[in-house]
């Protein structure tokens, strides 16, 4: 009498001739779809390159403007350097997204942050233009809303930032059932993959 193994493997036979041109044609659309998906990302990774570079020209242009108008040059230039800083982290985000096969949360993240810490620098400025008297790029006179809007970034670059260090601890652990746990962000960071 057959084990229950052989049988499993005889059955696991007769159905690979019936399905077998089904599996061929799963197969074959999976690896499209994954090809497809990954020169979609490279296409992505290659425009947020291209606009890296735009912005450091930019931003080198820019240095030539600082004896004009020195501060409203030094802010700009801050302007396009966290804005390379900003697609950077999204670059590391797609080359992540490639070399996992799954989206990865931490650079979204810390764009954020950026992203946060750009307008805090940015309604700060204005803040001193409204005490001076000088015109703002928003057209808004009263300080105590600036400061409420400063108040709500800061709150939101503290929430950011907890969750950045909760998901750091989260992926640190091992998954249920996984002895070795998988890389973290971090060793991808250093490691280039």
């Amino acid at each position: 009498m057959p084990s229950s193994e052989e049988v499993s493997k005889t059955a696991d036979d007769a159905m690979d001739g019936v399905d077998g041109t089904s599996h061929k044609i799963a197969d074959f659309g999976e690896r499209t779809l994954r090809l497809t998906e990954d020169a979609i990302y490279v296409a992505v990774a290659a425009l947020l390159v291209v606009g890296a570079g735009v912005l450091l020209v930019d931003a080198a242009m820019e240095l030539g403007g600082i004896t004009d108008k020195p501060d409203q040059a030094v802010l700009k230039l801050l302007d396009r350097l966290l804005l390379v800083f900003i697609l950077v982290e999204l670059i590391f985000a797609v080359r992540t997204t490639l070399a996992r096969r799954e989206i990865v949360a931490e650079p979204f993240l810390i764009v954020g942050i950026i992203v946060s810490i750009k307008e805090i620098i940015l309604l700060s400025v204005e803040v001193a233009n409204v005490l001076e008297g000088s015109p703002t790029t928003s057209g808004t006179r009263d300080p105590s809303e600036f400061a409420w809007q400063i108040g709500l970034l800061g709150f939101l670059v503290i929430l950011l930032s907890v969750s950045v260090l909760l998901l750091r601890r989260k992926e640190r652990e091992p998954a249920e059932g996984q002895e070795n746990p998988q890389p973290d962000i971090e060793q991808a960071r250093t490691s280039g993959t």
